[in-house]
């Protein structure tokens, strides 16, 4: 276990000193929520309600989806679980240590939005904070397990770059978090059911901001999970055959 803890600690400091890391996990996601908070903020006061919330899923969706697959990719590449087997480093610490790291930046950016929401744009808090948590944990695994998985599968960092950006961008514009989901065609609007998002700004907005958007926000949540638990199961079950195969 301290061996582990260890491993956990390493990491998380490479990450710091990581430039795409810092970029992807902090940098941007900030600078992109001071930029569009203000715009929000004045040009649909309305979206003060839940600005926290819909700015706390696109640092998480980007700092998960686009910053994680890439270490993975370079393990990969690098043929380093071997050296990591010998030396008595299961492939499954290699994971979850990767998943652990991440799941601590996304969750101190996530932190840093909603204590500095309601200052810089008078933007509203939880009601219920309970519910907030327990939401925002739910994304923040699911996003993981997404990263994980799209790192896992693809054979080089131009095609998780591809894989990426296919789940980051549809996520971003059609899962109400940019504008209302209710303001998108029928068909856009059924796409965006697919993507983690989408869910998690439904039970932000019912559970934990209780603003009506006419959703369950607890099927939401449970919806949330389950994509979550399966990107995740696969992930593992893929990294194990590479491992296997190392």
């Amino acid at each position: 276990m301290k061996a582990f803890l260890k491993y956990l600690i390493v990491q998380f400091k490479m990450d710091v000193r990581e430039k795409g890391t810092l970029l992807t996990y902090y940098i941007v996601p900030l600078v992109f929520y001071l930029v569009m908070g203000a715009v929000f903020s004045s040009i649909n006061p309305i979206m003060k309600d839940t600005l926290a919330a819909s700015m706390t899923i696109f640092a998480i969706t980007m700092g998960a989806v686009l910053g994680l697959p890439a270490p993975i990719v370079k393990i990969k590449e690098a043929g380093v679980l071997r050296a990591y087997r010998v030396n008595g480093i299961p492939n499954g610490a290699v994971l979850l240590v990767q998943a652990l790291s991440a799941f601590l930046h996304l969750f101190l950016v996530s932190v840093i939005i909603l204590l500095s929401a309601p200052f810089l744009y008078d933007a509203g808090s939880p009601t219920n904070f309970a519910a907030y948590l327990i939401t925002l944990v739910a994304l923040i695994f699911t996003s993981i397990a997404l990263g994980l998985l799209i790192g896992v599968i693809s054979s080089g960092q131009a095609v998780a770059t591809m894989f990426s950006q296919a789940v980051f961008l549809p996520s971003l514009m059609l899962s109400g978090i940019m504008f209302p989901a209710s303001m998108l065609p029928g068909f856009l609007n059924g796409v965006g059911v697919i993507f983690p998002a989408t869910h998690a700004m439904r039970s932000f907005s019912e559970l934990a901001f209780k603003v009506s958007q006419g959703y369950n926000g607890e099927s939401a949540l449970g919806v949330l999970a389950l994509i979550g638990i399966a990107a995740l199961c696969i992930a593992i079950w893929r990294f194990a055959s590479i491992g296997s195969e190392a």
